[in-house]
């Protein structure tokens, strides 16, 4: 039966995200902790609310375009930056497998509502951030 090879599938892509995730995000925590912050911000920096507040220390400081050179600075913050991202798109990836076996079962029904959340996901991620002041 087909439908039980995909259940096993977006089992492995669930159970390989989840550990791919918090193992990026372990090794952020810990490089965090051991070069005492990230991101040439240092740790009571981060954490104290009113200088973050002050100098715009929140999660949208942290540009995609510069992941690659954090990771390869061994930048704790780009590795749970990192770890997240994957977290977020392990689900998204679970759907879009969905929507692939939808589209071979000529199930068209359950393609369209697969697009209608997949549509959803990306508009949530990718369009209404830019109105969030």
């Amino acid at each position: 039966m087909k439908n039980h090879d995909d259940e096993i599938i977006i089992s492995y892509f669930l159970k390989a995200g989840v550990m791919i995730s918090v193992s990026f995000i372990i090794v952020g925590v810990i490089i965090l902790f051991a070069k005492n912050g990230g991101d040439g911000y240092t740790l009571a920096q981060m954490s104290d609310y009113h200088y973050a507040l002050a100098h715009g220390i929140d999660s949208r400081s942290v540009s995609l375009n510069k992941i690659l050179s954090g990771l390869s600075a061994i930048d704790g913050l780009y590795f749970i930056t990192v770890g997240l991202w994957v977290l977020i798109f392990t689900p998204i990836t679970v759907v879009f497998i969905g929507w692939l076996s939808f589209l071979e079962d000529k199930n068209y029904l359950y393609v369209g509502m697969a697009s209608i959340v997949l549509f959803n996901l990306f508009f949530a991620m990718l369009v209404i951030p830019r109105f969030i002041v």
